[in-house]
């Protein structure tokens, strides 16, 4: 395994501004995204009320039934005496999801370390799961290669309902049934056996969907001692309780000042990415097993379209006595972050980053300031026999992924190939024949008018026989060169695939299953620096 770097623009104008240092976009958050902000975000953390040790008691309770590693365990304990949080977070994929979310963790991790060397004090990586969300369909495919294209697997999710990651129940023999296919789609490898059956043996184990990603992701990283907690826990909501009156109170202001920083980046030239609303309360509450978003009309707070409706009064009481009913949208989740944990820096993705850029109001509504917000690593896998491939055609992955040099090969190696004289023939009958219809056409428009769409549709016949045979030679040629278009087709869904990144696309298996069980593992072995180049890692 080896580390090579490069610089991949951003797609987004305000992430390429927001790594770049343009002030515009900069002045939407507290901090610039740079290590040397650690030093003045903890000093302002020193006064931050976390409940240390009730936090990681409720940590070290939502662990446990994975077991928690001597690492974790001096990670806790390090919290518990004061050490704050790098955080990142994501949805309770299947597999973990994208290979985004094992980037994430890998970037916390990273960054906690070298915050430890650069502030001489403990700093501790946490993964924040949201196994709140309940849009299932997010978290319920995975991406695989079939026949020379990238074929996305859905796993049938509407028995669920509108249950969240952390509540949904697991139907064993439905989930069972997916990932057997899924794995029958990947090559049979020496690691093959070994993976099925550690992923087997934690979907045994799973009741929810957060269960299983937690299981998946204390895998990969005990060692490294990550902790997570998953936003639903029911401990953790308890611990919430306050913070969520806050939220409640304050839910006019923050929807106010959300909504207008947002008209403000959009005359700056950025996207509106929330759509914030003013009557939004940025709040779900849970009815029935059902989880509702709020709004709020007045003093009054109301869900699908006023089914359900509660006063500021019984809000209010619900987050005292029942929290675990409420729960956290895009905009106050990372305000409920801010206010459980003492948080140096956030870890966030491209999209993530834009929603925070709407934040900075809120945060100070609340009497807090958003922590440093720094972009999470990139990184993208290249496997033996891509790289074999891409040594085979002289190409880099430069080539393929910033100047999309497949394209213009495949259009190359088409003209190269293309049967031009025979092609040329067909070409040409195809005018003769229209031009002799048009005698056809006159001669039978003197006998009548009538006659003139028959003509038209007998020449459209031959004119389509002509283009079916002219398709079926290109075809026949194009399958001699077949190998050279499939080896194309091969590097770009593995370092482009849907015409993005591979880390948006595939979950780790696929990797795991070509190099072994030890990927992730091995991947933290590698020094990487915590800078905005991609990282490439041949495999």
């Amino acid at each position: 395994m080896r580390l090579e770097q490069h610089y991949t623009a951003p797609p987004s104008k305000l992430m390429r501004d927001y790594i770049h240092g343009e002030h515009t976009i900069r002045r939407y958050f507290s901090y610039e995204p740079l290590q040397s902000e650690f030093s003045a975000r903890l000093e302002k953390l020193r006064t931050h009320a976390a409940d240390r040790e009730k936090l990681s008691r409720i940590m070290r309770n939502f662990m446990e039934p994975n077991g928690i590693s001597e690492a974790a365990s001096a990670h806790l304990d390090d919290f518990r005496n004061g050490a704050p949080v790098i955080v990142t977070g994501q949805q309770a994929g299947l597999l973990t999801g994208p290979l985004y979310t094992v980037h994430k963790a890998i970037s916390v991790i990273v960054l906690a370390k070298q915050a430890s060397e650069q502030l001489q004090t403990k700093v501790v990586p946490v993964f924040w799961i949201a196994g709140e969300d309940h849009d299932l369909a997010e978290i319920s495919h995975l991406y695989r290669e079939v026949n020379h294209r990238v074929d996305k697997l859905n796993f049938p999710h509407a028995e669920y309902g509108k249950n969240s990651a952390s509540t949904a129940v697991l139907n064993h023999d439905k989930v069972r049934t997916f990932l057997e296919e899924y794995f029958r789609s990947l090559p049979e490898t020496e690691h093959s056996k070994s993976l099925h059956q550690l992923v087997f043996s934690y979907l045994e184990k799973a009741e929810t969907f957060t269960d299983f990603f937690a299981a998946i992701l204390n895998y990969f990283f005990s060692e490294e001692g990550l902790l997570y907690i998953d936003a639903a826990f029911p401990e953790l909501r308890q611990y919430e309780s306050v913070y969520f009156e806050k939220l409640i109170e304050k839910s006019e202001e923050i929807a106010a000042t959300v909504y207008e920083t947002e008209q403000a980046l959009a005359k700056d030239g950025y996207s509106a990415v929330i759509g914030a609303e003013k009557d939004a309360a940025n709040l779900f509450i849970t009815v029935k097993g059902e989880r509702i978003l709020l709004q709020r009309e007045g003093s009054r707070f109301f869900g699908n379209n006023g089914a359900v409706s509660f006063t500021y009064e019984e809000l209010m009481d619900i987050a005292k006595t029942s929290p675990e009913r409420l729960s956290n949208n895009v905009v106050t989740r990372p305000i409920m972050q801010e206010m459980v944990f003492p948080v140096l820096a956030f870890v966030g993705g491209p999209g993530e980053i834009a929603y925070w850029a709407a934040f900075k109001g809120a945060f100070n509504l609340l009497g807090m300031e958003m922590p440093v917000v720094m972009p999470r690593l990139n990184m993208t896998l290249i496997t033996r026999q891509t790289e074999t491939l891409l040594k085979r055609y002289n190409l880099t992955f430069m080539d393929v992924v910033n100047d999309r040099k497949i394209t213009a090969l495949k259009a190359e190696l088409e003209d190269a190939i293309r049967e031009k004289k025979a092609e040329s023939l067909v070409d040409s009958l195809k005018e003769k024949i229209e031009a002799e219809y048009e005698e056809v056409k006159e001669q039978f428009m003197q006998v009548s008018k009538g006659l003139e769409p028959i003509v038209e549709k007998n020449l459209q016949i031959h004119l389509k026989q002509l283009t079916f045979l002219k398709n079926k030679l290109q075809d026949e040629v194009m399958l001699k060169h077949s190998t050279q278009f499939n080896h194309y087709a091969f590097i770009e869904n593995e370092l482009l695939p849907n015409n993005g990144f591979q880390e948006r696309i595939y979950n780790p298996f696929p990797y795991m299953n070509l190099y072994g069980e030890e990927l992730v593992k091995d991947i933290l072995k590698l020094r990487i620096p915590y800078d905005k180049n991609h990282k490439i890692i041949y495999l």
